[in-house]
């Protein structure tokens, strides 16, 4: 029997501790919150090994052995987080505070919560010495915050034999709760966009602050970036968004019409209609999107900058061809002169089974654990480790089971993040039922 006692307070405590270590990336430094990872381990008679892949650079991988009727459930969750300023925070934000019922800090919802939910479910399977019929991995990787690329990318690539699985339940959506009312709407994402980075350069006639001759490098660069920014790419709702608004009809009336005919031309109408693509965590799911996030020019007030240069983190839809993309931003501009650098592709991969043996035990398990959920598929604006299994044909599945109203998303790589002790209990009653439901 799980001493579930004993367990909630291991979860909560050990949460705290993680987020007081800075796996800050850059630089990382997730060797530190591996050990950390790697002593809990230990103290529970668990074993482990550690992948360097690079200095500072560490991942772990602890596995509960099944008889091999099928490949391992991987548990995947990454040690690193984004930076994170003490300003604009009611704590510091590597504090791992408790406090009005949280626990507070840089990682809480992402991912160093998820992780120690998946390691203290990991441990409680583990405890109980059940045959398995498949192996059980926990897997905490570096770099994800960076893209992986000296993270899960180069494990998969050096220990493919040692990351084989079935299933990956990895971070993704969470459950919402405002989209219906009194029901949590836990959102697993099979799916996820995929990025295009991009460093535009506009070059002009430098000189004296005092003469502005209309050749600078800004006021050549300007007008062509806000003709990009105000151009919206079309609407597209794909499979996955197109069941997630499935499930949100049965509770939305003004989605009645697409219950009704189960039409995608339907559902595009009301989409327009209702002006819902002006929710920005819809829209980024619903069309390609750029951000420009950085413009760099001139070293001193009083001299006309010769060169100007932006960076683009354009996120496109499984769907989109990244070389349409481009020329869509090139005629956008409309500006022959501005050089366009595409610094980074991200991975594209397909997306998991909204259906099916493993979808069907995420959902199962959720509806066990939390009475009168509703649980979607969903697809992801962003970027996660997830696309290098999904690459691989492994079905992916990204939940953290965090019960958060809209509002609450902005702390996800914003000021105050947090994580409610509650989730953080009942979380790892989800996962350990769903490696019973998948491994025992």
């Amino acid at each position: 029997m799980v001493d579930w006692e004993r367990l909630d307070a291991l979860t909560v405590e050990a949460l705290s501790q993680y987020l007081r270590i800075d796996t800050t990336n850059p630089p990382g430094n997730e060797s530190a919150g591996a050990a950390f990872l790697g002593d809990l381990l230990r103290e529970n008679g668990l074993d482990y090994r550690l992948f360097e892949t690079g200095s500072g650079r560490a991942s772990l991988l602890a596995r509960l052995t099944g008889v091999g009727e099928g490949k391992p459930l991987i548990f995947l969750n990454h040690i690193d987080v984004v930076p994170a300023e003490a300003e604009g925070w009611q704590v510091h934000p590597l504090s791992g505070e408790i406090r009005d019922g949280y626990v507070w800090g840089r990682g809480a919802l992402d991912m160093k919560g998820m992780g120690i939910m998946q390691l203290a479910a990991f441990i409680a399977v583990a405890g109980e010495s059940r045959r398995l019929r498949r192996d059980l991995v926990f897997l905490a990787v570096a770099d994800e915050e960076a893209g992986g690329y000296t993270g899960l990318k180069p494990l998969l690539e050096k220990h493919p034999q040692d990351l084989e699985a079935d299933l990956v339940v990895n971070e993704g959506g969470f459950a919402l709760t405002d989209l219906v009312p009194g029901k949590p709407f836990f959102m697993v994402a099979c799916s996820e966009k995929y990025g295009v980075w991009l460093r535009l350069v506009r070059r002009g006639v430098g000189g004296h602050g005092s003469m502005p001759t209309g050749q600078g490098a800004l006021e050549l660069f300007l007008p062509a970036l806000v003709r990009l920014m105000s151009r919206k790419r079309p609407l597209h709702i794909n499979p996955i968004m197109q069941g997630f608004f499935s499930r949100l009809a049965e509770y939305w009336e003004i989605l009645a019409p697409y219950r009704e005919d189960g039409d995608p031309e339907t559902l595009r109408r009301i989409v327009e209609k209702n002006r819902l693509d002006s929710i920005p965590a819809l829209n980024a799911v619903l069309r390609d999107t750029a951000s420009l996030n950085m413009l760099h020019a001139g070293t001193k007030i009083n001299v006309i900058p010769d060169r100007a240069e932006a960076f683009l983190d354009c996120r496109l839809l499984p769907e989109t061809d990244a070389e349409e993309f481009l020329r869509f931003v090139r005629e956008a501009l409309g500006d022959e002169e501005i050089e366009i650098d595409r610094f980074l592709d991200m991975e594209r991969a397909p997306a998991s089974p909204s259906e099916g043996e493993f979808y069907r035990a995420v959902e199962e398990s959720i509806l066990a654990c939390y009475p009168g959920a509703v649980v979607s598929p969903f697809m992801l604006s962003g970027l996660s480790d997830s696309r290098f299994f999904r690459a691989r044909g492994v079905a992916c599945y990204g939940i953290i089971p965090a019960r958060l109203g809209l509002a609450d998303l902005t702390r996800v790589h914003g000021s105050d993040e947090r994580i409610a002790v509650k989730d953080l209990r009942d979380g790892v009653r989800f996962l350990y039922d769903l490696a019973l439901r998948v491994c025992a």
